[in-house]
Parts: C-alpha cells; sequence; structure tokens
C-alpha cells in the first residue's frame, strides 16, 4: 500500500503544473486512502455498508458518505460522448499532458456520468449524478485503489469532474456568443473575474479565465433530462434566467486560462447515440 501512495506521489512530480492542479484533489484522496485498512464490496443495487478486514494489496474500493443516500452501484446509458484535453506551458504543447473524458448520458432515466483518464499517470477520476434520487458520487482511483464519497445532489455547489481548475462551473455567466460544434447548437459561458484579483501575480497559476461552450438545449444529448424531478428543474430554470450555468449538459469544448500563460483546451472527438451500455462503479480499479 505504502509503495502504491509513493509510486502515485512520484507521478504528480514528473507531469506539468497543469495536470497537477487538477491532480492535487486525487492525491489527497489516495494519501487518506493508504491509511484507511476497509473495502467495499460493490454489488447490483444500493452501495452496501463497507466490510472491515485487512486489504493486503488486493484492489480496493472504499466509499464514503452518507449511509441514508442510494446510489446504484451500475448504471445504464445509450449516449456516450468522447472527448480529449491538451495541456499547454505558454506555447508548448506538454507531451502526454491533458485527459481522456468520456460523458454518459442516459435517454430512459434522469442521470449522467463523467470519465476521465489522465494521458501521463493512468489516475482516474469519475462523478455520477443520479437526480431521481436526488443523490451524486464522486471516486478517484489510481493502481488499483479507489476513494469515492456519495453527497446530497445540490446544483448550487454540484462540481462535476472536469481538467483543469474546478471551483469555477457556479460563477460561469453567458456571453451570448453561439456555434455548433459535433453537429450540436452550443453557446458560450465565461468566467473571468478571477482576473481582477490583485493578488494574483505574473507567475501565479491561478485560473484567470474559463470559456466553455455548453448544449444550448441540455435535452439535445441528454433525453433523460425530460425525466428530472421538477424540483431540479424549476432550480435549474431559475439559474438559466440568472444567466448561469447549471451544469446538466457538459460541455463541448472548453478554454481554461492561467495566469501564467498556461491553458488547458478540452474538444469532442465523437458523440455516439443509441449505444447501450451498463458502466460499473467498481471498474474504476479494475
Amino acid at each position: 500500500m505504502k509503495k502504491q501512495a509513493l509510486l502515485f506521489l512520484a507521478c504528480i512530480c514528473c507531469i506539468s503544473a497543469v495536470q497537477a492542479q487538477f491532480l492535487r484533489k486525487m492525491k489527497d484522496r489516495v494519501r487518506s486512502l493508504t491509511a484507511v485498512r476497509t473495502d467495499s464490496s460493490l454489488t447490483e443495487g444500493p452501495f452496501e455498508t463497507p466490510a472491515n478486514g485487512p486489504v493486503n494489496g488486493q484492489p480496493s474500493l472504499t466509499i464514503s458518505g452518507s449511509g441514508q443516500l442510494q446510489l446504484d452501484s451500475v448504471f445504464e446509458f445509450d449516449i456516450a460522448v468522447y472527448q480529449e484535453t491538451e495541456a499547454w506551458q505558454g506555447n508548448q504543447r506538454v507531451v502526454k499532458g491533458g485527459e481522456e473524458i468520456i460523458v454518459f448520458y442516459s435517454s430512459a432515466r434522469p442521470q449522467l456520468a463523467v470519465h476521465l483518464v489522465s494521458k501521463s499517470t493512468g489516475a482516474r477520476y469519475q462523478f455520477y449524478a443520479d437526480f431521481r434520487q436526488g443523490a451524486q458520487l464522486s471516486i478517484t482511483a489510481i493502481h488499483n485503489i479507489g476513494s469515492g464519497t456519495r453527497e446530497k445532489l445540490d446544483l448550487h455547489s454540484m462540481e462535476p469532474v472536469y481538467p483543469g481548475e474546478t471551483g469555477y462551473l457556479n460563477r460561469l455567466i453567458k456571453t451570448g456568443e453561439k456555434k455548433v460544434i459535433a453537429g450540436v447548437a452550443c453557446e458560450e459561458y465565461k468566467a473571468d473575474n478571477i482576473r481582477r484579483d490583485s493578488t494574483i501575480g505574473g507567475t501565479s497559476h491561478a485560473l484567470a479565465t474559463a470559456s466553455v461552450w455548453t448544449p444550448m438545449q441540455p435535452h439535445t444529448l441528454f433525453p433523460g433530462y425530460a425525466l428530472i424531478p421538477e424540483e431540479y428543474k424549476d432550480e435549474m430554470e431559475r439559474m438559466l434566467v440568472a444567466g448561469s450555468y447549471p451544469p446538466v449538459a457538459m460541455p463541448l469544448e472548453m478554454h481554461l486560462e492561467y495566469s501564467n500563460g498556461d491553458r488547458v483546451d478540452t474538444y469532442t472527438t465523437d458523440i455516439v447515440k443509441n449505444e447501450n451500455r451498463r458502466v460499473r462503479v467498481a471498474a474504476v480499479i479494475e
């Protein structure tokens, strides 16, 4: 277990500053997991209470959070959006930088997922949102060790895993710009208020601006949106009227710029519809 933690930290030291910014949360979660001697067995249906026992170097996935929240351990989707990110340091593209992403949607259920894999380390980060049960699940995994947290789904604090800096999605403002990406009509949202922070210096790696292109109509890629409970729909409508972005239909394109000149660009490479697939949560550590 200690060896796996050391390998993870060694990988972190080798990647670019852009990826290190993103993987910081992964490192903290996996480091804390090495001290946990429990293992969760995930089966069909709701998550079960973790069983105590030695890990002995075997694949391990520990799910924490409220036991009152119900989440399935197998999700069914029929729409997949494939994306890739590129990491840049100034004008130099980072070799093996960035991430591979799959965004899953369902036509029959109000649920979505985002799966991300680091190109350089193989670290995995996954997010699931189930509007029917009002719950979300975030998982970090590397070297067959995973740690996850299930929480009540709250649109205002909901942070689907995504490349680069986190914590800005709920500050995005619609610009009015529009374009078509992979056959989907999209509109632009931006967050640039961080640039005016006087504490940001010329060498800081703080996020300066974010340009996000998201589908104009969420149901275009997420037909299950129609099945979302009214309480969430009303909240999303209020957010849209106020000009902010409810993180339901994931962006098809993103451009993140940092105060030191680094940037992370995300592009959609393919959209596959009407292809049924069952996604096992436990597969994140396999």
